[in-house]
């Protein structure tokens, strides 16, 4: 079994169990190297991430654990650094980059506005002033509208892509449509590396969270493909077979594979390869996710097997991370899915 997962959360953000608990469990699991990732700050939503002073514990609850236990295992502090954050990122060993929110080109515009007024917010080193200032202002940003998480309700998308109560009765739109969606997000995704100089890209495909268990009835609302009869549901959320689809998660896979070959001429050695988990060499790192799978959306990971396949075809890095939100599920899949890597 791989002896070190790098994704782990708490309730330093949205996870269940403490650090401390975490770490036991680690432990009892026989893993050389446990990583945090906290979710980082997205003044946007604050829902699920860790607050500006919950970070700040967060770091100094880290650093302890890692004194404690250095003789049982090797902690390391790490972030789950969303496209949209805005907080500070020298503390940290590592870096997992990842796409939680799609921004419609109004709020990818008024979000940048914002930032530039405010001296480029917590993560451009503006002052406690203006930070405060541009928190509140990109609190203000209508969901749906401006933004939309992509996996919080199957619905959320649903509205951000039609509008209103998110029901869309013609099905070609509807198909139309929800490719823009998946577009905007891949775009997005390929992004990462230069958004967020990360060293491994988190649930690839997250956009397909909810597509083994939510599709469309004939009225255009979403629906439980478990509750309904099959003639009650119509559709998938998706056509992930849709040469649309496909071409937009390539795009943004070799977009990833670009951006990480001009870090390497400029010097550019991964984190986790200076930390000695992983050989990274010259190519970016993608997690195999099981989240979904333990908290009960999914029967398989992310990325989608052609999306691996692919990544491996260039030479990509594979790990296993487990995304846990719980001290039980800190190794969910790892043995059943080695194989993937």
């Amino acid at each position: 079994m791989q002896d070190f997962n790098l994704h782990m959360h708490t309730t330093c953000c949205d996870g269940k169990d403490s650090a401390e608990a975490m770490t036991l469990a680690a432990i009892e699991e026989g893993l050389k190297v446990a990583g945090f990732s906290g979710h980082s700050f997205t003044p946007h939503d604050q829902s699920y991430c860790m607050s500006r002073e919950g970070t700040l514990r967060y770091i100094e609850e880290i650093r302890g654990l890692k004194q404690k236990y250095a003789g049982s295992i090797r902690l390391l502090l790490g972030v789950e650094l969303d496209r949209y954050a805005d907080t500070d990122l020298s503390p940290y060993d590592y870096r997992i980059g990842s796409v939680h929110y799609i921004f419609s080109e109004e709020g990818k515009q008024k979000r940048e506005e914002i930032h530039a007024h405010h001296g480029g917010g917590a993560a451009g080193g503006a002052t406690d002033p203006e930070v405060a200032a541009s928190d509140a202002e990109l609190e203000a940003l209508v969901k749906y509208k401006d933004w939309s998480p992509v996996d919080d309700y199957a619905e959320d998308l649903c509205k951000f892509a039609f509008g209103g109560d998110g029901c869309c009765e013609d099905p070609v739109v509807r198909k139309d449509k929800m490719l823009e969606v998946a577009e905007t997000y891949f775009e997005t995704v390929g992004g990462i590396i230069s958004a967020t100089d990360c060293d491994m890209i988190g649930h690839f495909d997250l956009i397909t969270k909810f597509t083994e268990g939510w599709g469309f009835s004939p009225a255009g609302n979403v629906i439980s493909r478990t509750r309904c009869g099959a003639e009650e549901f119509v559709s998938d959320l998706f056509d992930t077979s849709d040469e649309r689809y496909v071409s937009a998660w390539k795009k943004a896979v070799d977009r990833i594979f670009e951006d990480c070959a001009e870090r390497y001429k400029n010097g550019y050695r991964n984190r986790l390869e200076e930390l000695g988990v992983l050989r990274a060499g010259d190519k970016p790192v993608f997690e195999i996710n099981t989240g979904a799978i333990s908290k009960g959306y999914r029967t398989l990971p992310y990325p989608a097997a052609d999306q691996i396949d692919y990544i491996k075809s260039k030479g990509g890095v594979l790990v296993l991370s487990s995304d846990s939100h719980a001290a039980g599920t800190i190794c969910s899949g790892f043995d059943e899915f080695a194989n993937l890597l």
